[in-house]
């Protein structure tokens, strides 16, 4: 018997398997996981599952420009950066004992946390502090991999929100 599997397919599969290589070197991700577990981003979307979802396109999108267009990414930050883009550990639905004008302020506070919890770079800065581009208007993507983390935010935002669950 022959078994025929599909080229994409294939290739699906092992972007999936590099993409989890990534995710399970950072640093106490099992811990990050349950930070970030307890709250809620958008809909019914918790602040892992977003983040996971923010990683996990950027690295597809990325994989996508770099065989198109010959992108050069470096994947460990693209991962990283994703990871803690949201690392703000409150609930920002309740009004009480959160910060005022979360969208504004929420990209600093992440940066901090994930400073003080693991070892960020500048290049990683700058994405986590710039994802809110435009609303955050001088704070702007410098790199790639901070341009695609701040699109693809926005179009994982939009479909968590919208999501029927």
């Amino acid at each position: 018997m022959i078994v025929r599997v599909k080229e994409h397919t294939i290739t699906r599969l092992t972007q999936k398997r590099e993409f989890l290589l990534y995710l399970i070197k950072i640093k106490h991700h099992i811990k990050i996981q349950k930070m970030l577990g307890k709250y809620i981003q958008h809909g019914h979307t918790t602040v892992y599952t977003h983040s996971r979802n923010v990683a996990y396109y950027s690295f597809l999108f990325a994989k996508f420009l770099e065989k198109k267009l010959g992108a050069r990414i470096n994947y460990e930050i693209l991962i990283v950066s994703a990871m803690f883009h949201d690392f703000f550990l409150y609930d920002w639905h309740e009004t009480e004992g959160r910060p005022k004008l979360h969208g504004f302020r929420h990209p600093r506070i992440a940066s901090e946390n994930a400073q003080k919890f693991y070892d960020i770079n500048e290049t990683e800065k700058n994405i986590i502090e710039s994802h809110m581009w435009p609303l955050t208007l001088t704070k702007f993507p410098k790199s790639t991999e901070g341009k695609i983390i701040c699109l693809i935010d926005k179009c994982c935002s939009t479909a968590e929100t919208f999501k029927r669950a």
